[in-house]
C-alpha cells in the first residue's frame, strides 16, 4: 500500500525479515506513548525467523525508505464455534512519534482489514491501552462487554 506521506509503504514481514524484526524489537519504545519503558528485546535469529514463519502471526511494517515508521501485529485465532473459521487478535500496534497523525496507523488498520477480507476473517479484537481507544473508535471499532484482564506468573 502506498500513497501515504513520505512515500510510506506497508508490507508484511516474513522469516527473511528476522533482522529487521529484531531491530524493531530493540527500539519499540519509539512507538510507545510512554517511551520511558524498556523495549521488549530481540529474539535469537532463529527465534525471530520461527516467529515470522508461524502462519498464525501477521506482522506488518510501515516504511519510509530505510525507516520503519509503524507496525501492526496480529494473531490469527481459530474459532471453535459455527461461522467464520477465525478471528484476529490485534496484539500490538505503534507509529513512531514523529509520524503520528499522518495516516500511518489508519493505513496499517486498512491493510489488516484487506487481509481479513481476503481470508474470510470477519472479526478483530483489540485489548487497547486507554490512550489508544480514541484511535480505534475512529477506525470503526466498538466497545464490547467486559474488560481485558492480565495475570503474570512470577
Amino acid at each position: 500500500m502506498t500513497g501515504l506521506p513520505g512515500g510510506v509503504a506497508i508490507r508484511r514481514l516474513g522469516p527473511e525479515d528476522a533482522e529487521l524484526f529484531n531491530r524493531l524489537s530493540e527500539a519499540d519504545n519509539l512507538f510507545d506513548e510512554d517511551p520511558s519503558g524498556a523495549p521488549s528485546g530481540a529474539l535469537t535469529p532463529d527465534g525471530a525467523r520461527a516467529f515470522l514463519a508461524d502462519p498464525s502471526v501477521l506482522f506488518w511494517v510501515a516504511e519510509s525508505g530505510p525507516l520503519t515508521v509503524g507496525f501492526l501485529h496480529c494473531i490469527v485465532q481459530r474459532r471453535r464455534t459455527a461461522g467464520p473459521w477465525a478471528e484476529l487478535l490485534l496484539m500490538e500496534m505503534g507509529v513512531h512519534t514523529e509520524w503520528r497523525r499522518q495516516g500511518v496507523g489508519t493505513a496499517l488498520v486498512s491493510t489488516m482489514e484487506l487481509w481479513m477480507a481476503g481470508n474470510d476473517v470477519l472479526e478483530v479484537w483489540v485489548p487497547a491501552n486507554t490512550y489508544a481507544v480514541g484511535f480505534y473508535l475512529k477506525s470503526g471499532f466498538t466497545p464490547d462487554e467486559g474488560e481485558i484482564l492480565v495475570k503474570q506468573l512470577h
